[in-house]
């Protein structure tokens, strides 16, 4: 598994983790409204000349509502209830609850003086400065719902989408169409009160806790949030892709320049052995073939102790592994350079040969074995050191012979013997036979 594959499993398992945490806990923010942090003021219908009472009794964090509805000449429709502030210095000013989506009722609601079960409403006041004005309570919205299953033995569990604008307020207050559903971004009161139509007796409501359950993080927003992590890293390496394709570009032509440069190098070494009939196709130096008349006469004129000849075998090591690694084509062009480099080294005297493959021999006139060896060594060291073209360390092994009572054929066949005992002993380094210290 390359980088980029190990980058995008990372983020696929981040996605996963985000998104399990969020289905988890990410609806799970809470908060409470607490009678010590907020007023919690009774009401009733006295302010509209009704007759009804209520009181109201705090225990901790629980609240209790005692009330008394009555019918009243001036006013039809007895209730009573409970008013929760949330801003008392500015009544414009309240709670933003539109990251929650549900409301948590912990009450008990009950008759005093009946068996009946009580219908109890519930709102939430919200503040616009489109509709409502600070100076009267009544242009500030009903959002709410009125609760008549009459069980109140476990907390109610309201969502906020459940709760409607009330249809009597929207025609009283003249409100658009645009301001007609229900909003909860601002909202300044939470409002208790008796159900619609209640019978006149005594009531008890108990405010144990008021709940709001929310999102840390809504799901269309954590989405987004992830696509955009997802299509920028997209992009990041769509950039990084077109410049490393442009870098490739780069070194391509890079590498096209110094192919001419190195071809050109060796069509002039060519041209200066262009008397000589026959060469390798591939890399210049003088073939097998071309070299047999050369050293028939050379071997005929070895007659002078003092006019010694000398060979070295040389042989690319693990050649094979830069055919299969880079092509053949590189391969060919690496040949070409290796035969340069080697060549850089020698004299006018000196005859390169390639003997086959990777196989080269220098045959070197009037070189003794020790002055060989150092020839040979100098080469093996060039060649380690030098900056191949396919940017990786060339090595050879060579073997070093000098001729003696034997034909040209048998010296060769000793160094060839001996560029194996290099192989055999490491690579890279130089053997040679009968050569004091």
């Amino acid at each position: 598994m390359n980088g980029i594959h190990k980058l995008i499993f990372a983020l696929f398992v981040f996605t996963v983790f985000i998104i399990t945490l969020h289905w988890q806990f990410g609806e799970q923010k809470s908060y409470r409204v607490s009678p010590n942090d907020f007023a919690f003021l009774p009401t009733n219908d006295q302010i509209q000349k009704g007759a009804s009472t209520s009181v109201l009794e705090q225990n901790g964090e629980a609240i209790q509502l005692n009330c008394e509805l009555k019918k009243s000449p001036d006013y039809k429709w007895p209730y009573c209830g409970i008013s929760i502030q949330l801003n008392k210095d500015a009544v414009e000013r309240g709670l933003d609850l539109s990251d929650f989506h549900t409301v948590k009722l912990d009450v008990d609601f009950i008759r005093l003086d009946s068996d009946k079960k009580p219908a109890l409403r519930f709102y939430l006041r919200n503040y616009n400065p489109a509709y409502s004005a600070t100076d009267n309570e009544y242009t500030h919205k009903y959002n709410g719902l009125d609760y008549r299953q009459a069980d109140y033995s476990q907390p109610l569990t309201i969502p906020l989408k459940n709760l409607q604008v009330l249809t009597w307020w929207l025609v009283d207050n003249q409100i658009p169409i645009e301001h007609s559903g229900p909003e909860f971004n601002n909202v300044t009161r939470i409002e208790f009160a008796t159900g619609s139509g209640a019978e006149e007796g005594l009531y008890q409501l108990n405010i144990n806790s008021i709940e709001f359950i929310g999102y840390y993080i809504h799901k269309e927003t954590l989405m987004l949030l992830l696509l955009m992590i997802w299509v920028g890293f997209a992009i990041t390496f769509s950039a990084m892709e077109i410049r490393n394709g442009r870098l490739k570009v780069m070194q391509s032509e890079s590498r096209r320049a110094y192919l001419q440069e190195l071809n050109h190098k060796l069509k002039k070494q060519n041209i200066q052995f262009a008397e000589q009939a026959h060469r390798d196709a591939l890399t210049g130096a003088m073939n097998r073939h071309s070299v047999r008349e050369w050293l028939e006469k050379q071997f005929n004129s070895y007659v002078k102790p003092t006019d010694p000849l000398s060979v070295i075998y040389l042989d690319i090591d693990h050649f094979k592994h830069v055919n299969d690694r880079f092509g053949h084509k590189v391969g060919d062009d690496i040949l070409r350079e290796f035969t340069m480099v080697v060549m850089s080294e020698l004299r006018a005297t000196d005859r390169l040969v390639r003997w086959g493959g990777e196989e080269f021999v220098v045959f070197c006139q009037s070189t003794s074995l020790k002055q060989a060896y150092m020839l040979a060594e100098r080469l093996r060291q060039k060649i380690e050191l030098y900056q191949w073209m396919h940017g990786e360390v060339l090595t050879a092994s060579l073997g070093v012979a000098q001729m003696g009572d034997e034909t040209p054929q048998d010296m060769v066949t000793r160094a060839d013997e001996l560029l194996y005992k290099a192989k055999r002993g490491g690579r890279n380094r130089v053997e040679v036979s009968g050569l004091e210290a």
